[in-house]
């Protein structure tokens, strides 16, 4: 028998058990596919849960001021807000991460009161030459206004349902803020000119205010702020969420230097948030 006929009969059918093939595969990687969406919907409906918060945060600034003054000012504190969302993804039934973007409007209030002393000193006084006694008063109040978009990144342990312990990172980037400065100016004692004739001070008292928005009320504030967090939070089974938490600034906020005085200033800051947690393992308690 000749072999041509078996040999045509291969050439035929080898494209056809090619097509064959290409299709199983086809049918094997949608197959793949599907599951593996399948799969990482099932994961993401049933475990990770997002949520929205809200918040008050307190800051506790530490400065410090080199060399020391006379009469260093108060550490900045105050009163401020937060909002931002988070999620909850969890590695295992004790540890898991909580990412979360917000955004942190911090206040910084300081004040700082300068005396002078005089006893008997050279002066001038409206171009007179003499002699004073008493004192001069500045007292300058500052309120300063930040804010920050924040982004943390703590690892979350919870050893008991619905309760965590978290550690982390946290990262500030500023995006603007505003100052207002309010400065008083007082004089109290007693001019000698050089007829010995005496002129008792005591003028009312001199009121200033500045007020900076934009670049240059953040001049000398580092615009990414780097800081660890430590803190405890809970979530009831419904998805009502609490936050508390600490931060301390790992970097400088804020760096100025006048002269050959240096002026540093670090972030401490509580933060109590409360929220709402959808899905998750609260939506299967």
């Amino acid at each position: 028998m000749k072999p041509t006929p078996h040999t045509t009969d291969h050439q035929i059918d080898a494209p056809h058990t090619f097509g064959r093939k290409r299709t199983t595969i086809h049918n094997a990687l949608r197959s793949v596919f599907l599951l593996a969406t399948f799969s990482v919907a099932t994961i993401a409906s049933s475990q990770i849960g997002v949520g929205i918060k809200v918040g008050t945060n307190y800051v506790m600034s530490a400065m410090k001021i080199q060399p020391d003054p006379k009469d260093p000012p108060t550490n900045p504190k105050g009163l401020g807000m937060l909002f931002g969302a988070y999620a909850d993804i969890p590695f295992s039934d004790m540890v898991g991460i909580r990412p979360e973007l917000q955004f942190s409007f911090r206040r910084l209030k300081s004040e700082q009161t300068v005396v002078f002393n005089y006893n008997g000193d050279q002066v001038s006084y409206n171009n007179v030459p003499g002699t004073f006694t008493g004192k001069e008063e500045t007292r300058v109040e500052i309120d300063q206004r930040l804010s920050y978009f924040q982004l943390n990144v703590p690892i979350a342990i919870e050893p008991a349902d619905g309760f965590r312990i978290m550690l982390g990172p946290s990262f500030g980037f500023l995006m603007g803020g505003k100052r207002n400065e309010d400065s008083t100016y007082e004089l109290d004692g007693t001019f000698t000119d050089q007829q010995n004739q005496q002129t008792t001070l005591n003028p009312d008292p001199t009121f200033t205010t500045t007020e900076r928005k934009g670049s240059a009320a953040i001049r000398d504030f580092r615009k990414m702020e780097v800081a660890a967090l430590a803190g405890v939070g809970y979530t009831l089974p419904i998805g009502f969420d609490m936050d508390l938490r600490y931060y301390r600034g790992i970097v400088t906020a804020y760096d100025n230097s006048e002269g050959d005085e240096r002026t540093r200033i670090w972030t401490n800051m509580i933060e109590f948030a409360i929220g709402w947690t959808f899905g998750g393992d609260t939506a299967s308690e």
